[in-house]
C-alpha cells in the first residue's frame, strides 16, 4: 500500500466517524417542527418523480471527454487504476466548482424570497446530482449506480449521529456489492435480495422527502428577502459540501477496493474479474 492510499484509508476512517456539532443539533432541534411539516405536505408520488427527473437531467450534464483532455489520462481505464492521487485531484476540481455553482444560484434565487425557493431547490439537487456523478467519473465509474446516488444523497440529509451511521454503513455494503461481479443471475437475484430484506436499498421517494424535510430545515430564513440571497448562499454551499465530501469518501473507498488495497466481499470476484453486470443496478421507487 502507498503512502498516500494509507493517508486516505485514515481520513475515510475520520470522516466516517463524525458526528453533528453542538450548533447543527441545536439547529435541527429548533426546525424540526418545519420537517415535521415539509414531510406531511411534500406528496409522495411527486417526490419520487422529481428526484427521478432531477437525476436523469444530471447525468446528461457529465461529458466524459471533459475529464480525458487531461495529459495524464488517455482513457477511462486510467482513472479506474492509474493513481489515487491522481483522482482525487480531479475530483477536488469537482467539488469546488460544485460549491460555486450552488452558492451563486443560492445567491441569486434567494434574493427573490420565497417565490425563488423552489426553483433554487431544484437547482441544488441537480447541481448535487451531477457533482456525484462527476466525483463518481473522477474514480472510473461513468455510470455511478443509483443505489450509490440515492444513498449519498440520505446521507448529506441525515440528522442525528445514528442515522449517520447507520447510513454509512449501509452504503459501505452497497459499495462492496457495487465493486464486485457476479456469475449467474440466480446469484445476483440471491445477493440482492439478502440485502434487501436488511432494508438497504434506498427510495426515490424516502430520498427526496428526507431532501424535503432538510432543505426547509435549512431554508426558513430565505423567505425574508433582505436575507434571503445571503442564507441562499450559505445553505446551498453548506448542503453540496457535505454531498461532495460523501460522494469522494465512497467512491475513495471504492477505488481501494477495485484496486486490492481494501478487501471485497468475501467469496465474490473483483469488477473486471468476469464478465457479468454489477448487481445493485435496481432503482426503487
Amino acid at each position: 500500500m502507498k503512502a498516500y492510499e494509507k493517508a486516505q484509508l485514515v481520513a475515510i476512517e475520520r470522516w466516517k466517524k463524525e458526528t453533528p456539532g453542538f450548533l447543527s443539533q441545536a439547529f435541527d432541534l429548533l426546525t424540526a417542527p418545519i420537517a415535521w411539516l415539509a414531510a406531511q405536505v411534500i406528496p409522495d408520488e411527486l417526490a419520487r418523480t422529481a428526484i427521478m427527473g432531477f437525476d436523469s437531467v444530471a447525468r446528461r450534464m457529465i461529458n466524459i471527454d471533459d475529464f480525458l483532455e487531461y495529459e495524464k489520462i488517455s482513457s477511462l481505464e486510467d482513472l479506474r487504476t492509474k493513481d489515487l492521487r491522481l483522482s482525487d485531484s480531479l475530483a477536488e476540481g469537482v467539488h469546488n466548482r460544485a460549491i460555486g455553482m450552488a452558492g451563486a444560484s443560492g445567491a441569486a434565487l434567494g434574493a427573490t424570497g420565497i417565490g425563488g425557493i423552489p426553483v433554487d431547490i431544484s437547482a441544488l439537487i441537480t447541481l448535487s446530482l451531477k457533482a456525484i456523478h462527476g466525483i463518481g467519473l473522477c474514480y472510473g465509474n461513468d455510470n455511478v449506480d443509483k443505489q450509490l446516488v440515492l444513498g449519498i444523497l440520505t446521507l448529506s440529509s441525515t440528522v442525528s449521529a445514528e442515522d449517520r451511521q447507520a447510513t454509512i454503513d449501509h452504503l459501505h455494503d452497497l459499495e462492496s456489492m457495487v465493486a464486485v461481479e457476479v456469475v449467474e443471475d440466480k446469484i445476483k437475484d440471491k445477493v440482492i435480495s439478502g440485502i434487501a430484506r436488511g432494508g438497504l436499498f434506498f427510495t426515490a421517494r424516502g430520498v427526496a422527502k428526507r431532501l424535503g424535510q432538510n432543505f426547509a430545515r435549512r431554508k426558513v430564513a430565505q423567505m425574508v428577502p433582505v436575507l434571503g440571497g445571503t442564507v441562499g448562499m450559505a445553505t446551498n454551499a453548506w448542503f453540496i459540501n457535505d454531498v461532495c465530501w460523501a460522494s469522494r469518501r465512497l467512491f475513495q473507498e471504492m477505488w481501494l477496493m477495485d484496486n486490492g488495497v481494501l478487501p471485497v466481499t468475501a467469496g465474490t470476484p473483483k469488477r473486471g474479474e468476469q464478465d457479468s453486470a454489477t448487481a445493485g443496478q435496481a432503482y426503487s421507487p
